[in-house]
């Protein structure tokens, strides 16, 4: 897909990270919001995100190419490439995909950043609903470069190929899911350690401090360039994973025959985490606790992810 401007349509955080990492990658970025405000705000947030992720010398270029749209028609017409990032709702959504239908190019993909909501539904109002797909970026897009790409049924394999090279060319890791299922593959999995995770500062296990701790000093470190599959056939020794199975499996069966199971957060155990992460973050800010993060992710997207992953698509 050869595109040169690209349309981000919702300029808060999620937008305005894909707006910086479009920037980045030398694309002309219209930023485009219902209210001039958060056009303003989106574009200010999208010039500091490039100095985390950008040489010095090259913030300034890279900062150029972010261009706010005072209209939808201005921010659409021309463009190849949309990428709506408004609020995850359903009407919301509605009334950004009708104006994005009615004046970007009939031949521009339209990617929705949704968490959650569903291709099939959201793809009602197109009349081109081929180009139409979820591209479901982590937070922050800009540092984290998993993109879940979902298409509706109608969602054509060209577009749906044609996004998986875009996110490729800017070194993101799209992967492809083969049917739409609530919370997309990366949600599923973290709120599943969610759940076990406050369980075990509930149960008086341990504190959340620690339960944290072993999260990113153990699997953690794992995690941030290999997956658990790939994880377990190495710990399979010379029979890889099989063998894993045949000598693991049972033990890690009893762990989840005794792990929680409830599907709606105990309302003790709730107030238990919210009472000591308010303890361990010791009054440190919201943004204090972004910059921190943001630079441990640059770090990581650096020494990882230059290179092709071991389990690659071919």
């Amino acid at each position: 897909m050869k595109t040169s401007t690209i349309a981000v349509f919702g300029t808060g955080t999620i937008g305005s990270s894909w707006a910086a990492l479009f920037a980045a990658h030398g694309f002309t970025v219209r930023l485009f919001d219902t209210h001039a405000d958060a056009i303003a705000a989106g574009m200010e947030k999208a010039r500091t995100m490039l100095e985390t992720m950008c040489e010095p010398d090259e913030v300034s270029e890279a900062a150029q190419r972010l261009k706010p749209a005072a209209t939808a028609s201005a921010a659409l017409q021309g463009v190849s490439f949309v990428q709506e990032s408004v609020l995850e709702r359903y009407t919301i959504k509605q009334e950004a995909h009708e104006l994005i239908e009615r004046y970007a190019p009939q031949s521009a993909i339209v990617a929705s950043s949704s968490s959650g909501l569903l291709a099939n539904k959201m793809q009602l109002v197109f009349r081109h609903p081929e180009r139409f797909l979820v591209a479901h970026p982590f937070n922050p897009p800009h540092l984290i470069p998993l993109v879940e790409l979902v298409a509706g049924p109608r969602t054509s394999e060209t577009c749906l190929r044609a996004a998986f090279d875009l996110y490729t060319s800017m070194k993101r890791v799209p992967v492809i899911l083969k049917k739409e299922i609530p919370g997309h593959l990366a949600n599923r999995i973290a709120a599943a350690v969610w759940r076990e995770a406050i369980d075990l500062v509930a149960s008086g296990a341990a504190t959340l401090e620690d339960v944290d701790k072993a999260l990113y000093a153990g699997p953690g470190m794992r995690w941030a360039f290999m997956g658990q599959h790939l994880i377990y056939h190495l710990n399979g020794g010379r029979g890889g994973y099989a063998q894993f199975f045949e000598h693991f499996g049972p033990a890690l069966e009893s762990y989840l025959a005794d792990m929680a199971t409830w599907t709606t957060v105990p309302d003790a155990a709730r107030k238990e985490v919210l009472a000591q992460m308010a303890k361990a973050v010791e009054g440190k800010s919201i943004p204090q606790l972004e910059a921190w993060r943001d630079e441990r992710l640059k770090a990581l997207a650096r020494l990882f992810y230059s290179e092709e992953p071991v389990l690659s698509r071919s």
